[in-house]
């Protein structure tokens, strides 16, 4: 990034739709891209650019390769009273959670509880962008996910576990909403990616090398 360019701003409105039409001219449906767009700039707006608009190019490029089906439409079945489940279809995770949301959220007022779970997805992205969304509609909301292995443990260095993030929110009763994301690592893997393609330092305590030695 040229660091002598002023830095422009947008508002949210314009933001969105600069993300949509992204989406939509690497090859995604204008669901994917709205369910996208939206989960985007709702990370930028919150604070958190890695899973932003830094994390956008990530799912633009597995538009482009076929790596993310760009125009997948999720299965959405209610497997038990409280329990839904989604097959992302090989598409974004994003789209599967707007396309189930109506009945998850009257699922929970309606019975006190409900689970939903999705599978066949890209990563999720922020995760706390989910847990916000169903606490605005007055529920206390908990989110997981799950990741292949990148973490080691002390003294090793053969990957054995994944970050997992997890994400809380609750609005109160004034509607103030209280909301924690965090990944159970030291921190999210896209800021090792990005510190890796920028050839920049990390700090102590992020990475180990090949013996096993913290980096």
């Amino acid at each position: 990034m040229d660091n002598d360019k002023p830095e422009k701003r947008l508002s949210l409105a314009d933001a969105t739709a600069f993300a949509h039409q992204l989406c939509l001219a690497h090859g995604a449906s204008h669901a994917v891209a709205s369910a996208l767009a939206d989960a985007t700039v709702s990370a930028q707006a919150h604070g958190q650019h890695e899973l932003g608009f830094g994390h956008l190019p990530d799912y633009l490029s597995g538009f482009a390769t076929g790596r993310i089906a760009p125009a997948a439409e999720p299965i959405v079945t209610q497997v038990a009273p409280a329990m839904i489940r989604c097959d992302a279809g090989r598409g974004i995770a994003q789209l599967g959670f707007d396309r189930a949301f109506p009945a998850l959220c009257s699922n929970a007022h309606q019975l006190g509880i409900a689970l939903f779970a999705q599978f066949n997805a890209f990563t999720c992205g922020e995760l706390g962008y989910y847990t916000r969304r169903l606490a605005r509609e007055g529920l206390v909301a908990l989110a997981f996910t799950n990741g292949p292995p990148l973490l080691t443990v002390a003294g090793q260095s053969r990957p054995l576990y994944s970050t997992n993030p997890i994400a809380f929110a609750a609005a109160s009763a004034a509607g103030r909403l209280l909301a924690i994301d965090q990944a159970s690592s030291a921190t999210a893997y896209v800021n090792l990616l990005r510190a890796a393609e920028a050839g920049e330092a990390i700090p102590a305590g992020w990475a180990v090398d090949a013996q096993g030695n913290e980096m």
